[in-house]
């Protein structure tokens, strides 16, 4: 599945300059984005810091790719162009099983180390399940949000459910699915259900929690239906093409990082908090997410 970004021209002249061409000994840190100069500036810091630590090894350098488009990134990781990813687990999975990604590290991002989907209505609704949501409108945030658009049709799936999307608040509306559109931020996806302009809205338990994103005056005026079990929140992967001694020392690397010892270092880094070992479930959960995701009809 393809992930469509417009860049103003001058992010575009910024891509160009983080995404050169690597060289031998640069390890290449990459990731999807669609705000090229705020990502750049949270993932620089950790690229150089790893790179110097892996120097023994060869590494001269690091450097950070920001790619806006899903399938390039993935041929990027497949050609070894790029060497380690941060992603969220959709994103992780289509690496995994199109760009022979290795999963390496989970990473608890935004001081998470799992988050979950919480499916929200109007405190006023009817609705009390999933079910009641067919034939009704429900706001996806966007199509590469793992918590606000993977996630919610893969427990929809599970349960039978099928979603299609529709292109605006008035447009027809299947009966026998759940119809949805995509706020493109939390903040739409909040006022889109206040103002029943949708039946129901999709955000991960991080960002209602947030009182800077969630105001308690709007939450009161909202009542949680769903509640999906915890997920990882983010992974860190590596090429196919990296060595096994290299990618063995960054994740070494990785795993020894601690607030007392790289606090600092890992606030910036997307407000990490370390990294833990794979846990038995990840492979299974790639697979599901990606095995599903193929028969969505869109």
């Amino acid at each position: 599945m393809m992930l469509h970004r417009l860049l103003s021209p001058a992010l575009i002249g910024l891509a160009l300059i983080y995404t050169s061409p690597a060289i031998a000994d640069t390890l290449v840190l990459a990731q999807l984005s669609d705000r090229p100069k705020k990502d750049f500036k949270q993932l620089r810091p950790m690229a150089k810091y790893v790179a110097s630590q892996l120097q023994s090894l060869g590494i001269t350098r690091g450097e950070v790719r920001l790619f806006s488009e899903l399938d390039e990134l993935t041929e990027a990781v497949k050609n070894g162009e790029v060497h380690w990813v941060t992603e969220t687990p959709y994103t992780a999975s289509v690496l995994v099983h199109e760009g022979d990604a290795i999963p390496l590290v989970m990473k608890w991002k935004s001081r998470q180390k799992r988050y979950q989907t919480l499916i929200y209505t109007h405190k006023d609704s009817q609705l009390t399940s999933l079910g009641d949501l067919l034939g009704k409108r429900i706001a996806f945030e966007h199509n590469n949000s793992f918590s606000s658009y993977y996630l919610p049709r893969l427990l929809l799936h599970k349960q039978g459910i099928s979603a299609t999307k529709i292109e605006g608040f008035n447009a027809p509306r299947a009966s026998d699915k759940i119809n949805y559109l995509f706020s493109r931020n939390e903040k739409n996806n909040l006022l889109w259900v206040h103002k029943g302009l949708v039946e129901a809205g999709a955000l991960n338990d991080g960002d209602w929690e947030n009182k800077g994103r969630v105001p308690e005056e709007l939450k009161s005026e909202l009542r949680i239906i769903y509640r999906s079990e915890p997920y990882p929140r983010a992974l860190e992967l590596v090429s196919s093409k990296l060595s096994e001694e290299r990618a063995t020392a960054l994740k070494k690397l990785l795993l020894s990082m601690t607030q007392e010892s790289h606090g600092k270092l890992l606030s910036r880094y997307e407000k990490t908090d370390g990294f833990e070992v794979l846990t038995p479930e990840v492979p299974q959960l790639l697979e599901d997410i990606y095995a599903t995701s193929r028969t969505w009809p869109e």
